[in-house]
């Protein structure tokens, strides 16, 4: 399995308890996929063509890797490349980034105010910042696999 460098930013601590625990678990036989990161560019660049900021935690985790595919898709974080805008699956604010449990579950951000949302079949919850997704979700589900 490739990972990439962990990087000094907000998110240190989340991506270096997933990156062990992805070692352990990879070694039972779980799948993992973490490209390497976004660049600044790439970033700025999907900001300036749709007038859409994305929040810095997440940015954060793109510096770590463009595209994760976490545990056999227990969560998938896409690319710039692959945000979703205007989905009729998800409230209309919503830009989607990403996959959780493989069942219809979307994480992604408010393109109004940043804040992470999750949606799980039609239940929205909002959190403030993605480290907090990581940790009550992605690192708890790592843990208990």
């Amino acid at each position: 399995m490739f990972i990439p460098e962990i990087p000094n930013n907000s998110l240190t601590d989340e991506i270096t308890q997933i990156v062990e625990l992805s070692k352990k678990l990879e070694d039972e036989g779980y799948y993992f996929d973490y490209d390497p990161p976004a660049t600044e560019e790439e970033l700025s660049s999907w900001e300036k063509e749709h007038s859409i900021t994305i929040p810095e935690s997440i940015k954060d985790w793109l510096r770590f890797s463009g595209y994760s595919n976490i545990c056999n898709e227990l969560a998938i974080i896409k690319g710039v490349k692959a945000f979703k805008i205007d989905c009729e699956l998800v409230p209309d604010e919503m830009v989607i980034i990403g996959e959780v449990i493989g069942d219809g579950q979307f994480i992604g951000f408010s393109k109004e105010n940043g804040e992470i949302m999750w949606e799980d079949h039609g239940e929205v919850t909002r959190l403030k910042s993605f480290d907090i997704f990581l940790k009550d979700t992605v690192i708890r589900m790592l843990q208990d696999s």
